[in-house]
C-alpha cells in the first residue's frame, strides 16, 4: 500500500525521499505546521513544530488507543527525518532512539449549562413568550 505524504496545503502520494525531506525541512512552526506520511487515516507518523525550533513526533498504529507522542518536544530536523525515511521504507527501527509516551486524546466534558445553546434556547423562549404575550 503507499504511502501519502500530506501537510495542511499539500499532499504527495508515494513521495521519494527527497520529498520527505524537504517537507520536513520547510515546516516553519507558523502555517507550515504538521507533515504525516499514513499509510490510511488510522496508521501515520505525524511531525509537528519546525526545523529550526523542533519537533514533536506522534504515530498511531491502527487506532486511538495505539497513539503515542515523543517525549521530546524539540527534536531536531535530522532525526526526525530519518525515523520518516525508515517509516517510508518499512524499516522496524525508526521507533528506536526515541523515547514514547501514550498519547491519550482527552475530550472535555461540558455541563448542560456552560453551553451556549442553553442560553440561545432560554432567550428564545421567552422572546417568543413575551411576543405571544403583548399580541405582536
Amino acid at each position: 500500500m503507499p504511502l501519502t505524504l500530506s501537510t495542511l496545503d499539500h499532499a504527495y502520494d508515494d513521495p521519494d525521499g527527497a520529498t520527505i525531506g524537504t517537507v520536513l525541512a520547510g515546516l516553519d512552526g507558523k502555517r507550515n505546521l504538521v507533515a504525516t506520511l499514513a499509510r490510511d487515516e488510522a496508521t501515520y507518523l505525524q511531525a509537528s513544530g519546525s526545523a529550526a525550533t523542533g519537533f514533536t513526533l506522534v504515530y498511531q498504529d491502527g487506532s486511538l488507543e495505539r497513539r503515542y507522542r515523543s517525549a521530546e518536544t524539540t527534536m531536531p530536523l535530522g532525526p526526525v527525518t530519518q525515523a520518516f525515511h525508515q517509516y517510508f521504507r518499512g524499516e522496524p527501527g525508526w521507533r528506536e532512539g526515541v523515547r514514547w509516551e501514550a498519547d491519550r486524546e482527552r475530550l472535555e466534558v461540558t455541563t448542560w449549562y456552560e453551553s451556549w445553546w442553553i442560553y440561545l434556547a432560554a432567550l428564545l423562549a421567552i422572546t417568543g413568550f413575551f411576543v405571544w404575550w403583548r399580541g405582536w
